[in-house]
């Protein structure tokens, strides 16, 4: 890197300004820049050393910077510390020189510092491969419910947008849905008050409606903006019943016409009750993205997943299990070491193991947060494979296939 080139961490309030301008002209029309001020400045648990920049000092500008976006996550109710890359953006002039895979350096440096247990992205296809990130968790399912599918009514329903008071019902809300999924997003009363309020200034911010019936109270969210044509729904209560939800999409139906969108798009997982309902209605599945993770450091991460991999382990034939199972990933090896089912410790592979399976270290994220199978990370990665039928089970028993589900938090 040119000496002219000073790697760096934000630190006040200027460089919020510095950093609207900058990311206002790199992704103009788009007001990437003031949603990255209003993050700096009002985001919960954001800090300004979580702002990695760099400046092309003879010419007094930021030219390359991203911000790492703190999250929490649950598994089975063990919470999870969670790093997003957002916000990424290089100045034109400056692309093709290395400047991300510099800053990049300085964030994996922070993640093990602060010891974060995954490290997430929702970024463009192809490029983050090369940071050792895989696609590990569904995103944007594209559920599309048209216009003809909805001959439904919301008359005997109110709805209104949420405010500050509704947080304790939303929050409640919460907790039905991460009780449906493996892996989850945990958004406290911080968090919710930010979606209501400081949110909104920015084009990536959402409406919360309330619906109410009788005793009934469901939520649904509907983005300001996003990528496609149709009206975005990326949240609707996981408890709802049949007639509210027909109600709901009488509802949604109706926003859609009103901003001119030609259809609904559910962004629900393919299991949500209000995405079995669509189907139900003639909508097809659609072409998922996903999140793209990666694991910081394998052993800390098992660390953290202990209490829910002896939970499974003593509810399967496994109960008694003692011996070392080994996590070969070719270049590093992970030891785990059971005693009558209990994970005695986890730590660097020394010696000889009793049962092993091989994986690439990129795929893991995959298996150990349930998205795929290892049988169908082998499907495209032959070089995966187990030691033994017993180890195939144990494997199977300590990742199994999971539905998990990441709700926006901001």
């Amino acid at each position: 890197m040119q000496n002219e080139y000073k790697v760096r961490r934000a630190k006040s309030v200027q460089d919020a300004e510095k950093l609207r301008k900058f990311l206002n002209t790199v992704f103009h029309p788009e007001k990437v820049g003031t949603l990255a001020e209003v993050i700096y400045k009002d985001f919960p648990g954001m800090e300004e050393r979580y702002w990695f920049i760099i400046d092309d000092e003879d010419k007094g500008q930021i030219i390359a910077a991203f911000a790492l976006i703190p999250w929490e996550w649950e598994v089975e109710r063990i919470k999870l510390k969670v790093a997003e890359m957002g916000i990424v953006g290089t100045h034109t002039d400056y692309q093709g020189r290395g400047l991300q895979r510099i800053l990049n350096k300085e964030f994996d440096k922070t993640l093990e510092e602060d010891g974060f247990d995954l490290a997430i992205i929702q970024g463009i296809p192809g490029f983050y491969g090369q940071f050792g990130y895989f696609y590990s968790i569904p995103l944007e399912n594209h559920i599309n419910l048209h216009f003809h599918m909805l001959p439904f009514s919301h008359d005997g329903y109110s709805f209104r947008l949420a405010e500050l008071d509704d947080i304790p019902f939303l929050m409640q809300e919460d907790e039905a849905y991460r009780a449906q999924y493996a892996f989850s997003a945990v958004r406290n009363e911080a968090k919710w008050r930010y979606m209501l309020t400081e949110s909104l200034e920015t084009e990536y911010g959402s409406e919360f409606w309330i619906m109410e019936s009788g005793g009934e109270k469901f939520y649904c969210r509907i983005p300001q903006d996003g990528f496609g044509e149709g009206l975005i729904v990326s949240e609707i209560s996981e408890g709802i019943s049949t007639p509210a939800l027909q109600a709901f999409f009488a509802f949604c139906k109706e926003k859609a016409q009103e901003r001119d969108k030609p259809y609904i798009r559910l962004n629900l997982h393919y299991e949500a009750t209000a995405a079995r309902m669509a189907f139900g209605l003639g909508a097809k599945e659609g072409r998922p993205y996903a999140w793209q993770i990666k694991i910081p450091d394998v052993i800390c991460l098992l660390k953290s997943m202990t209490p829910v991999l002896e939970k499974r382990i003593m509810a399967s034939a496994f109960k008694d299990y003692t011996g070392t199972f080994r996590l070969e990933f070719y270049k590093s090896s992970v030891d785990m070491v059971w005693e009558k089912g209990k994970l005695k410790s986890v730590c660097k592979a020394d010696g000889d193991a009793d049962d092993s399976f091989y994986m690439n270290s990129q795929l893991f994220p995959a298996l150990a947060l349930g998205h795929r199978s290892w049988q169908e990370l082998r499907h495209i990665h032959p070089d995966i494979f187990v030691g033994s039928a017993e180890s195939a089970l144990f494997l199977e028993t300590l990742f199994p296939k999971k539905a998990s589900w990441i709700h926006e938090q901001y």
